[in-house]
């Protein structure tokens, strides 16, 4: 049909509509293996039911079986709408509980699959890099009050415990630069304001859970209606500002403790410490840093070129980040040991960031000194804020 419609097309627009109505009444496979043969009829009928909307313009009506459950936006109708309001208190939480659980089991099982086994090991790398990542910046940014082992395990508990008890089990949790940006913020306000940062944040936990109950309880969810693909990119711009913003922000602070040195003495046989700049330590840092986001780029781009087997350049494709850090830290580590580049602190085992000013329990009411009655109240300002925060990114993700 489409060959046809591009022979007899007299000007572009009209093969542009043509190519249009082509893939308009196309079905895209996932790039996978070849699908088996019930699941190519069950596709039979629905792209012949596109093609008869096209280009059979019956006025009968068609089949309502093609239609049942969606409207002709394609979002879902009546009682398997998740974004209508059933009124009740809990109702939404109650409602998908009942739709989940007869998938429970399937959930499960379904990740034994070797195709589900990749995703898996692709969703530990997405989850584990940035958590190692800004685990390092929070550190910095909060004088390791909260840092690498903190976050890795937060980030393991949390999507453990989301994975279980949710109904909808396949998204990756974890912190983010806007929360970052939050951290710093907060910790800034409280030193010059006297007050212990991490303290506050157990009060801004507080706050944030007694919200999230509350907006579980009357359904809030609803509102992600009103979130566009506006809204989407300008919290994509945002994270990806985030990143580089961090990104040179560390370099530069590298060149300053580290400026480049014209002439090093070559005989001369040294021990690698931090402040050492010989040879170059910034110099190494930026080759590390472009070379690592050299073989990012070129890996993201291998998925769609022309060598070797399909399988293979999916797989380098959809590994690009981890597998180009992997590149760089060996070289750093095995081809470099002359010259010193700063490594991430991360303690050995299941360790504080630091222990030497706070424990794994912390006393709500302060640790070295009390913590003011109006801030226990207060917190629920910023708790607000990081829970707008924290909706909108889940629910965007979704």
């Amino acid at each position: 049909v489409f060959r046809i419609d591009a022979y007899i097309a007299h000007d572009r627009k009209e093969l542009v509509q043509s190519l249009e109505g082509f893939l308009d009444c196309s079905v895209v496979l996932p790039p996978t293996d070849a699908p088996s043969e019930s699941a190519l009829r069950t596709l039979v009928p629905v792209q012949q039911e596109l093609l008869r909307r096209r280009y059979k313009l019956s006025p009968s009506k068609p089949d309502p079986s093609f239609y049942k459950g969606i409207d002709l936006n394609g979002a879902p109708v009546g009682q398997d709408d998740p974004l209508q309001r059933t009124g009740h208190l809990f109702g939404g939480l109650a409602r998908d509980a009942r739709r989940r659980f007869p998938k429970y089991l399937s959930d499960i099982t379904d990740a034994l699959s070797p195709q589900v086994l990749a995703a898996v090991v692709f969703i530990y790398f997405a989850a584990l890099s940035p958590a190692i990542t800004f685990g390092g910046l929070l550190g910095d940014k909060t004088q390791n009050m909260m840092g690498v082992s903190e976050l890795l395990i937060s980030t393991a508990v949390q999507g453990i415990l989301f994975a279980l008890l949710s109904a909808q089990p396949l998204l990756v949790l974890g912190f983010s630069g806007p929360l970052l940006v939050f951290e710093e913020a907060f910790s800034g306000f409280c030193e010059s304001n006297g007050f212990e940062y991490i303290v506050g944040r157990v009060w801004i936990g507080f706050w944030l859970v007694l919200l999230v109950v509350l907006v579980v309880a009357f359904e809030g969810s609803f509102l992600v209606r009103y979130i566009s693909r506006y809204t989407q990119e300008i919290f994509s711009i945002l994270i990806s500002l985030i990143f580089i913003y961090e990104t040179f922000s560390k370099l530069i602070k590298i060149f300053q403790e580290h400026p480049l040195q014209k002439h090093y003495a070559h005989n001369v046989s040294w021990d690698p410490k931090p402040q050492d700049a010989l040879p170059n330590t910034a110099l190494l840092s930026l080759v590390l840093m472009a070379g690592t986001f050299y073989f990012a780029i070129t890996f993201r781009k291998f998925k769609n070129s022309s060598y070797f087997p399909g399988k293979l350049r999916r797989v380098i494709g959809d590994f690009g980040v981890p597998i180009s850090i992997c590149i760089m830290v060996a070289v750093d580590i095995f081809l470099i040991k002359d010259t010193y580049t700063q490594k991430l602190k991360v303690p050995k085992g299941f360790e504080i960031t630091n222990s030497s000013a706070r424990d794994w329990f912390i006393h709500p009411l302060g640790l070295y000194k009390e913590f003011p009655l109006w801030m226990k109240f207060a917190s629920v300002v910023p708790a607000l804020l990081v829970f707008i925060l924290i909706f909108l990114e889940t629910q965007i993700t979704t």
